[in-house]
């Protein structure tokens, strides 16, 4: 059997360093491309493949983990569609994993992915302390989508949730609402600042801007839609209820068209609902769910622009943020 070719057999025949060969793997900033022309050629000639362990105890295994609180909902699968598109373009694989919002499985998970050396991490919406982040932050790179904290040594990627809130109740009270409900997501911190915080906020602001009274019922995180579903049929049984639900999510959303539907309400000539995230089961004929799109594939694929930067020795802090756009659709339009 031949034996397996190493990175300096690469730099040999590129006629480059070791140092460049690493450069190329890591897909750096700073080379020419007739070098990178040159080591993928030798890389090509002598089956190079970079090996697991080796990269391991050189400090890069040019792997990235992509963690996700909750598979169920239909945003988060397109937020990793973006970082696989950015990673196709470098020498980085992902490995995703999945583990429910509770603060002890997603430290496991977290600390498991760290034993294996992987290089940086793209969280999505984690629920886990403030302090932990920080400290995380200190042993490995990572980047986090779904929370608008600062000052814990990570960087951030966000739409604008404020000007998305606001966009919603201002369509609401264009469409005649006056009674506007917002169903959002008990805080498992004080110090927690995830999107359902911001958007509770800014629904309050924009109700007072337009000289309303404020509905707001917060529900706890759940795996499945049954306990939003079940808050949801409550509220809306009663005499005073809204004529419009602002969902904090799209997944809460549906649970209103569930619950509105088991009580026999029209949607939207007796209730009308929006969601927030535009994911893909929004545009369903059968939903057809005015939402707030926040444009996961551009949020998944600028979180990795900013791990990557991280992983070659960026140290400030970035935080990105992206333009809402309000969908209308028939759940408030029924025109539509």
């Amino acid at each position: 059997m031949s034996k397996r070719a190493t990175i300096q057999d690469v730099a040999d025949r590129a006629g480059v360093s070791r140092a460049a060969v690493s450069k190329v793997l890591r897909n750096a900033y700073g080379l020419s491309d007739e070098m990178r022309r040159r080591v993928e050629a030798a890389m090509r000639e002598l089956a190079y493949r970079p090996q697991m362990a080796a990269r391991g105890l050189r400090g890069s295994t040019y792997t990235l983990g992509v963690l996700m609180s909750d598979i169920r909902n239909p945003f988060f699968p397109d937020i990793f569609d973006g970082v696989v598109a950015r990673l196709k373009q470098t020498k980085y694989q992902p490995l995703l994993g999945v583990r429910p919002s509770a603060d002890a499985t997603e430290r496991s998970l977290i600390e498991t992915m760290l034993d294996r050396n992987l290089d940086g991490f793209v969280m999505i919406a984690p629920h886990l302390e403030r302090d932990y982040l920080v400290e995380t932050a200190r042993q490995v790179p990572f980047v986090v989508i779904g929370r608008h904290d600062s000052g814990g040594g990570f960087d951030t990627v966000n739409n604008d949730d404020r000007a998305g809130a606001a966009a919603v109740v201002d369509h609401l009270v264009a469409a005649g609402h006056r009674r506007i409900g917002f169903l959002g997501l008990e805080a498992s911190s004080a110090r927690e600042i995830n999107p359902a915080r911001v958007r509770r906020e800014s629904y309050i602001e924009a109700m007072a801007r337009h000289e309303l009274e404020t509905a707001i019922v917060d529900t706890r995180w759940s795996p499945d839609s049954m306990h939003e579903r079940g808050h949801a049929a409550e509220w809306l049984s009663r005499p005073d209820r809204p004529t419009a639900i602002f969902a904090w999510t799209d997944k809460v959303a549906i649970a209103v068209l569930a619950a509105a539907d088991d009580l026999g309400l029209r949607v939207p000539d007796d209730l009308a609902v929006v969601g927030y995230d535009n994911s893909w089961v929004a545009a369903l004929p059968q939903l057809s769910l005015t939402s707030v799109d926040q444009d996961a594939v551009t949020l998944g694929r600028t979180a990795t622009d900013l791990l990557i930067d991280r992983i070659d020795g960026r140290r400030s802090e970035h935080h990105a943020v992206t333009t809402p756009q309000l969908i209308v659709r028939r759940s408030t339009d029924p025109g539509r």
